[in-house]
């Protein structure tokens, strides 16, 4: 499942039997239920919910003066975690919420970094997520489920800028998005951020990498990779 040109769209993962589900405008990101029944879905400002055929449509969080986005089911499909920057006081936070937007609970604020990607962990007591700063690089954290005890795994002096980290299957590698040398590549690490390896080394900046259910395969994004001018999905078997 993903999004584009304006529309959330599936495909096996070889590729074939493209098919768009239905379109939004300004659609940005989407993520499936584990149940394979519901989306999740934001626009930079908004989140919304639906059906596969976009059926029982519903706006989850659409507050005034917040932008809410960088939207992903819990692997057990319970909640939704998401991001929000407030607009008035330019503060940023991580949230998690039930999928039809009640009992909405801050995990964590901060009016110096803006926050991506949070992602739980498959046991359900950890959430990964990367800071961004003006004139910072951004960095992979890990945190608590409940917000506290913020760990960063990666140095931008060593690891280069750091982003958009998913969890393995059974919870024990990242797999993520590196510029270490020269432009993003794909890279996994151990959750305590030890035995950092790439993965890809593609001409062109790859980027939001997702780990296949069996742990074998990688999913990512490619923008203006191999000459090609762009954005496409590639796979990739894990080394």
């Amino acid at each position: 499942l993903f999004a584009g040109d304006g529309g959330i769209l599936l495909a096996n993962a070889d590729g074939t039997d493209m098919r768009t589900l239905f379109y939004y405008e300004g659609i940005r990101r989407a993520n499936m239920s584990p149940d394979g029944r519901n989306i999740v879905f934001d626009n930079d400002f908004d989140i919304f919910t639906a059906g596969l055929d976009g059926s029982g449509l519903k706006a989850v969080a659409d507050a005034p003066d917040i932008f809410e986005f960088a939207i992903s089911f819990t692997p057990d499909g319970e909640n939704i975690t998401f991001v929000t920057i407030d607009d008035v006081t330019t503060t940023y936070g991580i949230w998690i919420m039930n999928p039809d937007g009640s009992n909405k609970t801050n995990l964590l604020l901060s009016d110096d970094f803006a926050f991506r990607h949070p992602r739980q962990s498959p046991d359900g007591t950890k959430i990964s997520y990367f800071s961004v700063g003006k004139g910072r690089q951004p960095i992979i954290w890990v945190m608590d489920r409940d917000g506290g005890n913020s760990v960063a795994l990666t140095n931008p002096e060593g690891d280069g800028p750091s982003r958009q980290a998913s969890w393995s299957a059974l919870g024990k590698q990242f797999v993520y998005s590196s510029k270490r040398n020269g432009d993003f590549d794909i890279w996994t690490m151990n959750t305590d951020g030890s035995n950092k390896r790439r993965i890809t080394s593609i001409l062109g900046d790859e980027a939001k990498p997702v780990w296949s259910p069996d742990g074998n395969s990688i999913v990512f994004v490619c923008s203006d990779c191999e000459g090609r001018i762009g954005s496409d999905l590639y796979i990739t078997s894990k080394k």
